[in-house]
């Protein structure tokens, strides 16, 4: 019996902003597709480290990036907005996808748990929540800054693991990274991949294109609910 659900925020509940996409064409627009690709590498290469030597916030991944691009493409420096123009682009931009909200409120009508688990900085992600209404649907909440490590990180998996204590196999974590579904096996939990286009590469227990189909999960081994 499925009793409790992990989400995952942006990408899952909430349209996903490329902040390096915007930075490289703030950065120089005639090489823009140059520029992302070199931030996109350095920032995936500091993001994907699992035992970094320092932990980054991704405002900071962001600033370091940026920087090294300024000195490999010989650019303006703009280190000093970048904080601010992560906030705003996510703040002024993200939205919630439509099955979200209906999706939360039927998941917590019929006593599931819910757990946020996102890879984000508390400040931005806490104020969407707000912003979106949807703060209160969550039993807990796991962020990156506030825990120091991303996801699949043990550290990350130890801080999930607190929240699971019932069996295991009536847990589902629904992401649409890599890194989500490897946090699931990580965890000893199922998972669910989630792609509104159907572009599935990943293989896990269910490939979903909606959150509704969440639901329909849950309907599967919940023999009360309807």
């Amino acid at each position: 019996m499925m009793h409790t659900v992990f989400f995952d925020a942006g990408g899952t509940l909430i349209t996903g902003t490329t902040t390096l996409t915007l930075l490289a064409q703030r950065l120089d627009h005639q090489r823009k597709d140059e520029i992302f690709e070199f931030m996109r590498q350095n920032f995936m290469r500091l993001y994907l480290d699992e035992n970094p030597p320092q932990f980054y916030t991704i405002k900071e991944l962001l600033t370091l990036c940026a920087s090294l691009a300024v000195r490999h493409f010989h650019l303006p420096d703009i280190d000093y907005d970048i904080v601010g123009y992560y906030r705003r682009t996510h703040l002024q931009n993200d939205r919630l996808y439509d099955d979200t909200l209906p999706t939360l409120k039927r998941l917590r009508e019929k006593g599931i748990r819910l757990i946020l688990i996102s890879d984000a900085d508390a400040d931005v992600l806490l104020e969407q929540l707000e912003i979106f209404g949807i703060s209160e649907y969550f039993d807990g909440k796991i962020i990156s800054s506030q825990t120091c490590s991303y996801k699949p990180s043990d550290k990350t998996v130890k801080e999930a693991l607190r929240y699971c204590h019932e069996p295991l196999s009536g847990i589902l974590l629904v992401g649409d990274t890599v890194v989500d579904i490897k946090t699931a096996q990580k965890m000893g939990v199922k998972s669910a991949l989630i792609s509104r286009t159907n572009d599935f590469k990943l293989d896990t227990h269910y490939k979903i294109a909606s959150l509704f189909q969440v639901i329909n999960i849950i309907s599967e081994t919940k023999d009360d609910f309807s």
